[in-house]
């Protein structure tokens, strides 16, 4: 933690707030003006300076307005009981005395007590200090007080007798240190990220929302829940009324629209409500666009919560009733799905918001029916999902309709009719989404495993799809389904090729990458990983500050990641830092699957790099917040990387109980799932000082790694450090002598080290931590960066030379600073004694962490500013 961050002996965090320097300019004569707004902490800055002052050169005088005194001339002046102020007042100052006056919230003062001080100011006979609280940024309404006590402070700036020093809205990263100082350590990342999204930059706010955030915890409830729902004329509640105080009418008026119609996109929302508030708010980040081509927009919800109680529900009615009766008019062609399904919900609850059930359409309102079953089957409430479907379902027995009735009924556990299902379906032509959702459907319907979604593709693929998508979003469950039986090679031949396919929709394309990254990961060819990975990001990339894939889908993506980075060894700190930005944008969308696949990649990141308590917490809070079957499929992966670290970790009991509650049906007929719950027990077993049930596990998970090299390079390790190094450790040497894998040879080497102890050794887990544990991944740290980073407009090409120290190991910065010079792999090899195999590994991942898309770019981005890399170039040439 730098000191220039955070000063313990003051109780400041920030850069721009030095108690220190504003005493030494203070003492020293110069008069300040700090500037900031609500919630910037200018007020608890002002009382570290105060008390610094009255410990160490006497009391300050200090200014305050004080009700009715705030109209009287000169009645902050003749409140205060300091004899200075009536001096001042009088303009009969002492000769020798130069007070320090400090005064905050300049703007409320009365006039005439400000421009006093300023008279002293102008003679030498007082050194001020100058509170102002100014608008938030993108805020258009004025700060209350008197815009002349304002000004007079600020033109002592603008003639040059005082210095201004603003104080920004908090930053991601100062954030993290006041959460560090004041927030309950058992906080989980995610609630984290949302106390810093929902503040909006106040550090007021940060404080109340963290407070509701441990108090919730404490009693039970889920703090994320809590702090966007807070009670009534509670600390939290009067903080956010204040927050929102800065907003003129009409943007408190569409910030609490925006909060009943979560997901909206921006040409939707410009329907109804007006486009300047809807900026405003966005470029004030009080709503938050989600970058996809729809730009779905997501209000604050605490503050949308707060503004709606303090306006009262009947001041957004009318214009979501006149938005729904607009679009469901007979001449209408305007169809927004948020708001369907807020018109579907008035009819179940019967509330007066749009036109009634029966004077809709009966074609439409199945469709509304048909928006709010299958939202509220995303969001894991399948009993609201049969209600919606059961009454558009009235009308006409519509496929989609009971296709998403039988969704709810089979994530309740319930049995349906697959094969009346299809044939309803077979019916009608159906396009692509709904041929996945069938999929979801049927394979709820039965047992989870392989064979059974394999089945399940197999018959939804008999419906006719006229779209071609929807052969490849088949072909991509075939693929998936392929690494979930181990066989990487054939998984990824699929995933390549729907890769390839150019038509293919970008996020197709991109999880296509992202499984082919992983496979080539498992089967040992490093840099064939990262080449895909590196595809998956740049398919995946911005283009003009538009992202086509959801943040679910990034989230996915980097749990691939990695995965693939702790089964081959790699750095992970390129894809720890994207994480944070990641888990940021789930906090400010708000969505409950959002959250959830937020913590379980969390959870695996901290597993992975050797953080169990950190990764325990990440794992309950995301279990607590997954709604099935939105993020169902990761949590078993999730709990099996906690349950393998907590083992590794001293925590072998806790890991036990956590693989004990498992539902281990969920592993029939999923190798990859099973293996992995191998791998954890050997750690377990030996732990808890059963070596008998660890080499049985270890060789048990040997023999379904048989496909998969890398991952059986850490099998065999097992077994040889379990005693059973026969056959095990010529094997690992023999993978070693070949292999790409860092993992792969540094498992090779500690089996070597480990093969000659008899018996079973109390260390043994130690070693095997030592061995299976990638140092130097910081997950804290990437995550850190990536939100200070995030803040920024600089594009990723942008601050990529800016990064790379960052981001690359001193070894791979010197491999890349001699690709700039132009020497080739064999020439570094030879100057560096190291293979050329290394070598190469090295330029692939220095290649994949800086997104150079050639050697001669990896050079160009490391080389020294100023032309350096063309002068070695020059030198050599002579």
């Amino acid at each position: 933690m730098s000191i220039r961050n955070i000063r313990d002996d003051e109780g400041v965090i920030g850069d721009d707030r030095d108690v220190a320097r504003v005493i030494d300019l203070l003492e020293t004569g110069t008069s300040i003006v700090l500037v900031g707004p609500l919630g910037s902490g200018k007020s608890h800055f002002l009382r570290q300076v105060i008390n610094r002052l009255s410990t160490t050169e006497g009391e300050p005088l200090v200014l305050r307005s004080i009700g009715p005194h705030a109209s009287v001339p000169h009645g902050a002046l003749t409140a205060s009981r300091d004899p200075r102020a009536a001096r001042l007042r009088d303009g009969q100052p002492e000769e020798t005395e130069r007070p320090i006056v400090i005064i905050d919230d300049a703007q409320e003062l009365d006039p005439a007590s400000v421009a006093a001080v300023v008279r002293a100011v102008y003679s030498a006979h007082a050194t001020a200090l100058f509170g102002l609280t100014v608008t938030r940024e993108g805020s258009t309404r004025p700060v209350d007080g008197s815009p002349d006590a304002a000004q007079m402070a600020t033109d002592l700036w603008l003639r040059g007798l005082a210095e201004r020093i603003d104080l920004a809205a908090l930053t991601p990263r100062d954030a993290d240190l006041l959460l560090d100082l004041f927030a309950a350590p058992e906080l989980d990342a995610m609630t984290r990220a949302a106390i810093v999204a929902l503040a909006d930059g106040s550090r007021m706010l940060l404080r109340e929302l963290a407070a509701e955030a441990g108090h919730a915890l404490r009693h039970g409830r889920d703090p994320i829940d809590a702090m966007r729902d807070s009670s009534p004329n509670g600390r939290l509640s009067d903080a956010l009324a204040a927050h929102v105080a800065q907003l003129t009418a009409v943007e408190r008026s569409t910030l609490a629209t925006l909060g009943r119609v979560p997901g909206i996109s921006r040409a939707d929302a410009a329907r109804f409500l007006p486009t300047g508030a809807l900026d405003s708010l966005v470029n004030a980040r009080l709503v938050h666009d989600d970058a996809t081509p729809t730009h779905r927009l997501t209000a604050n919800a605490a503050l949308a919560h707060e503004v709606e109680r303090r306006m009262g529900a009947d001041a957004v009615a009318p214009l979501l009733d006149g938005a729904i009766r607009r679009m469901f008019a007979p001449s209408s062609e305007w169809w927004c799905p948020p708001l369907a399904i807020l018109a579907a919900r008035s009819w179940l609850q019967e509330s007066p918001l749009g036109p009634g059930y029966d004077s809709v359409a009966p074609q439409t309102r199945a469709k509304a029916s048909l928006e709010a079953a299958r939202r509220a089957n995303d969001e894991g409430e399948p009993a609201e999902a049969i209600a919606h479907a059961s009454l558009g379902l009235r009308d006409d027995d519509d496929a989609l309709l009971l296709l998403e009735h039988a969704f709810a009924r089979a994530a309740q556990g319930g049995t349906i009719d697959v094969d009346a299902l299809i044939e309803r379906l077979s019916r009608t032509p159906v396009d692509a989404a709904t041929l996945l959702r069938c999929v979801r459907v049927v394979g709820l319907a039965g047992p989870t495993n392989a064979d059974a979604l394999d089945a399940a593709v197999d018959r939804v693929a008999t419906l006719g799809c006229p779209d071609a998508r929807g052969s490849a979003e088949l072909e991509m469950m075939r693929a998936d389904i392929l690494g979930a039986r181990m066989d990487w090679r054939s998984a990824v031949t699929i995933a390549e090729a729907v890769f390839a396919q150019q038509s293919n929709s970008t996020s197709l394309r991109v999880r296509a990458a992202g499984l082919a990254g992983l496979g080539h990961a498992c089967l040992g060819a490093v840099s064939k990983a990262q080449t895909w990975f590196l595809r998956a990001h740049r398919t995946a990339g911005e283009r003009g500050g538009i992202t086509p894939i959801t943040t679910v889908e990034r989230l996915r993506i980097a749990c691939n990641e990695i995965v693939a980075g702790a089964v081959a060894g790699t750095d992970l700190g390129p894809v720890l830092a994207r994480l944070g930005g990641e888990v940021d944008a789930a906090a400010r969308q708000g969505d409950a699957e959002s959250a959830a696949t937020a913590g379980l990649v969390l959870s695996c990141a901290y597993a992975v790099t050797g953080e169990p308590d950190r990764a325990a917490r990440e794992l309950d809070a995301a279990v607590r917040r997954a709604r099935p079957p939105a993020a169902a499929d990761m949590v078993p992966l999730a709990q099996i990387a906690v349950a393998h670290s907590l083992a590794l970790f001293d925590h072998a009991e806790e890991a036990r109980q956590l693989l004990d509650r498992m539902d281990h049906a969920a592993f029939d007929g999923l190798p990859t799932l099973e293996h992995a719950r191998l791998v954890a027990e050997t750690y377990v077993f030996t732990a808890l000082g059963q070596p008998a049930e660890a080499l049985d596990a270890a060789r048990s998970a040997a023999t379904a790694s048989e496909t998969a090299p890398a991952l059986q390079a850490r099998d065999l390790f097992q077994m040889v450090a379990l005693g059973d190094g026969d056959d095990a450790l010529p094997r690992m040497q023999r993978m070693a002598a070949t292999s790409e894998a860092p993992a792969t040879q540094r498992l090779s080497a500690a089996a070597e080290a480990l093969s000659d102890h008899d018996g079973f050794d109390p260390d043994l887990v130690a070693a095997m931590r030592r061995a299976t544990t990638w140092g130097d991944n910081g997950t804290a740290r990437g995550i850190r960066i990536a939100r200070e980073t995030s803040a920024t407009s600089a594009t990723p090409r942008d601050s990529m030379a800016a990064d790379s120290d960052l981001e690359l190991t001193r070894r791979e910065r010197e491999i890349a600073m001699l690709v700039g010079e132009g020497l080739g792999n064999r020439e570094i090899a030879e100057r560096l004694y190291l293979s050329v195999r290394t070598v190469e590994s090295h330029v692939y991942q220095a290649r994949a962490k800086l997104g150079a898309a050639s050697r001669g770019e990896l050079g160009r981005t490391v080389a020294p500013r100023g032309g350096a890399s063309q002068k070695a170039h020059t030198v050599r040439g002579l």
